[in-house]
């Protein structure tokens, strides 16, 4: 169950030229998104999450932010705790085990405000595919 190789290379180009005035995306950059990239779509498909265009653009933006925090061992503060319970624990630990999965080999542990805005990214997404089903 693996996503098209070709959708995350996509996903890579449409991020670089959306973001090519204010950010450009360097050669590490792709070299990491080559690899978060895929396990962001694997896990939405796993995930039964859709993520149209518009929404998968945004969770680009924040993977370019979070692999240049991973590389720089940079950490996001903690968030405000109410918005943990907008999302549901499973959701949360699957979310967790993304972040792990691109951050384990690189012996680094994202603190849980990361692991949050992953899973408040598919928690929107879900949402709003069942308002329009």
């Amino acid at each position: 169950m693996t996503p098209a190789p070709g959708r995350a290379a996509e996903v890579l180009e449409r991020l670089a030229a959306n973001v090519a005035d204010t950010t450009p995306v360097g050669a590490e950059d792709r070299a990491e998104l080559d690899e978060l990239l895929p396990l962001i779509l694997l896990h939405a498909r796993q995930e039964h999450v859709r993520l149209d265009d518009e929404r998968l653009l945004a969770l680009a933006v924040h993977a370019l932010a979070f692999v240049r925090r991973v590389r720089d061992r940079e950490s996001l503060p903690e968030l405000d705790g109410l918005l943990y319970d907008e999302v549901p624990t499973a959701r949360l630990a699957a979310a967790r085990r993304l972040v792990d999965a691109f951050c384990g080999p690189r012996s680094f542990t994202a603190p849980d405000s990361e692991v949050l805005l992953f899973a408040l990214h598919f928690e929107v997404a879900h949402a709003s595919a069942s308002e329009t089903h």
